[in-house]
């Protein structure tokens, strides 16, 4: 009995024993583990790879879009001179230089009237010839001749008719060779056939339209803009003109000072560049200054941290650590945008990475990627 007891006691300190050993070692990981935490607290998270850029002193201005459609400096329908039955009248969509043909009319009634017009030339100047040859030889032979000064006169007089008849025919014969040359329609400037008004069979008479011709390499831009947009800019200036995904500056060529009675809007027209592709009739957005420029601090707009309560900026201090400035926003050009707040230029702001940023938290810094070149 005595010794089950004995038993008894050793079995109870042995479990004691182990339940210490595995306790102990919970404690001790537990504890090492909230050591490890608290340091890595204390710590901070990681330094963040990030992109940046200079904030830069820049002279901008408010700006509104105001709706715009592209043009053609020249956009002609071209009239028959003369009349005639249509022979041919070129395609829509055909491509014609300066001076190409781009429509016949039937010549035979105009050669007509020239071959008559010769003859009736060569007939006056036969006269004319004549009358004037007599009245030199008559005046060469003075009192000889017996004539009288009214018959003199009347010579004179007649020579004088017959050369005015054949001045007047020399006139008819040059438009009755205009009025044939007329029946081949030139084309007075490079451009594309927007439409065909005539057919061929059909009889034209001076002044009907024969087909639309539109200038395709000489393009502008016309927009209607409020005065208070207008006033701020001048022909010369250049200003923004956004195609759907593309963008190109466009020089301001005139701003009509003639305003709609009942919208008020100034039209103003603008160049574009020669190698512009658009189509005309396209409709785009001119951005236009709605204030004076004035001069402003402005970061790349890759800077902004747009949250729904504020619009952040993150700069970069010396010692590599980010801080968090709110802004307002300005002006905006190109890439550029005016910030309002405790950003000074040549500040170096972060364009890149600045979603995942922490106020304070250190940071690795790289300069952004140039952009390419067109």
């Amino acid at each position: 009995m005595k010794r089950e007891i004995i038993l008894s006691a050793g079995a109870l300190l042995a479990a004691a024993a182990t339940i210490a050993f595995v306790y102990g070692g919970q404690i001790g990981s537990g504890a090492s583990a909230e050591t490890e935490a608290s340091e890595e607290q204390r710590e901070g998270p990681p330094p963040a790879p990030v992109a940046v850029a200079k904030a830069a002193q820049k002279t901008l201005a408010p700006r509104a879009d105001t709706p715009g459609a592209v043009v053609s400096t020249r956009d002609s329908r071209i009239a028959a001179a003369t009349s005639g039955k249509i022979e041919w009248v070129a395609e829509v969509g055909a491509e014609v230089e300066k001076g190409d043909i781009i429509a016949l009319i039937d010549e035979a009634d105009a050669k007509f009237t020239r071959d008559d017009t010769a003859a009736d030339l060569r007939r006056l100047r036969a006269r004319a010839d004549y009358l004037d040859s007599l009245y030199n030889r008559y005046v060469g032979l003075g009192q000889e001749a017996g004539e009288s000064a009214a018959a003199m006169d009347e010579m004179r007089a007649n020579r004088d008719e017959a050369m005015q008849a054949l001045a007047q025919a020399e006139v008819a014969l040059e438009r009755a060779e205009t009025n044939l040359a007329r029946t081949k329609v030139r084309a007075p400037f490079a451009g594309r056939i927007a439409a065909q008004q005539v057919q061929p069979g059909e009889f034209a008479n001076p002044g009907a339209e024969l087909v639309r011709l539109v200038d395709i390499r000489h393009l502008e831009v016309t927009a209607r803009a409020p005065v208070g947009l207008t006033r701020n800019i001048k022909p010369g200036d250049n200003v923004a003109v956004v195609n759907g995904a593309e963008t190109i500056d466009a020089a301001v060529r005139a701003v009509v000072p003639v305003g709609d009675e009942r919208s008020r809007m100034l039209e103003i027209r603008l160049a574009l560049p020669p190698e512009t592709a658009w189509y005309i009739g396209s409709a785009v957005r001119v951005n236009l200054p709605s204030a004076q420029p004035r001069d402003v601090v402005a970061v790349p707009r890759d800077a902004l941290v747009l949250r729904a309560d504020r619009i952040s900026v993150y700069v970069v201090s010396d010692d590599s650590v980010a801080k968090r400035v709110d802004v307002e926003l300005g002006a905006a050009d190109g890439g550029f945008i005016e910030v309002i707040g405790d950003i000074q230029p040549d500040d170096d702001v972060v364009i890149r990475g600045g979603e995942r940023l922490r106020d304070g938290q250190a940071v690795t810094m790289s300069a952004a990627p140039a952009k390419p070149t067109a």
